[in-house]
């Protein structure tokens, strides 16, 4: 009997002692890693839980993804400041010779043989030939009311002792095809020769001071060269006591530039 209240007593004991062990033992891990609201725990708030040894950055990293190195939302706006910067740092490239064209002060220099004093427009006295040098420059932009013509400069020189002359004025070119082109220039010229004279072998031109005009007809190759059939003319539109006029025939050669 006694040994039967001995055993009964040790199995109480050890049964009581083993529930307050597992009694304890949950009371240690709900408040070691939280309570739960179920009967298991949710591993899902232990794995989310960041790392105790984690630096923190609570700032926006850049995004290389971009040119620019700056976040900015997707949106229109984002994208339109975006083509806006890349534009602002394209390097442009250099102008094409079509383009560099208006930055020279100088568009073609021209030179010819002339044949002196023959023309349609008066009677031949004066001999020999013309050498030409002329220079054309680029249209300035307050000039394209008037269809844009080219000044010019020129000279040409006799080589028989008869009048030579200097001129400027206004050329209009037409160009055809790319290749073929016509030019009309207007202007005034300045010459040696004599106003009034009794001599058959030179000109009456009446005034130092003479209107000027010319006609070139050519062809262009190569980009940059022209050959061309030419023609001059000046005289003083009778505003002086004689005007016997005088004009040139010849060939010519221009390079543009």
């Amino acid at each position: 009997m006694q040994k039967g209240i001995v055993l009964y007593n040790n199995v109480f004991y050890t049964g009581l002692i083993c529930s307050l062990s597992c009694v304890l033992s949950c009371i240690f891990v709900t408040s070691a890693f939280g309570g739960t609201t179920g009967a298991n725990y949710n591993m899902n708030r232990l794995l989310n839980e960041p790392h105790p040894f984690e630096n923190v950055n609570t700032e926006p990293r850049p995004d290389f993804s971009t040119k620019t190195g700056i976040i900015a939302p997707i949106n229109n706006r984002a994208i339109i400041k975006s083509s806006e910067i890349l534009r602002e740092r394209k390097i442009v490239p250099n102008q094409s010779f079509s383009n560099n064209k208006r930055n020279n002060i100088v568009s073609e220099i021209r030179v010819g043989a002339l044949w002196h004093d023959q023309g349609p427009f008066s009677h031949r006295k004066e001999e020999g030939y013309d050498g030409n040098l002329e220079i054309l420059f680029n249209s300035p932009d307050e000039f394209k009311r008037i269809w844009s013509p080219k000044p010019h400069l020129g000279v040409s020189l006799n080589d028989s002792q008869d009048t030579n002359q200097v001129y400027a004025g206004l050329t209009w070119e037409w160009l055809f095809k790319e290749i073929y082109f016509t030019n009309f220039s207007l202007g005034g010229a300045y010459h040696d020769g004599s106003k009034v004279t009794d001599l058959t072998d030179q000109k009456s031109l009446g005034c130092k001071f003479l209107f000027r005009e010319s006609l070139d007809i050519g062809y262009r190759f190569d980009g940059r060269h022209s050959i061309m059939a030419h023609l001059d003319h000046i005289s003083n539109a009778k505003l002086c006591s004689t005007n016997e006029g005088l004009e040139s025939v010849g060939i010519r050669y221009g390079y543009h530039f």
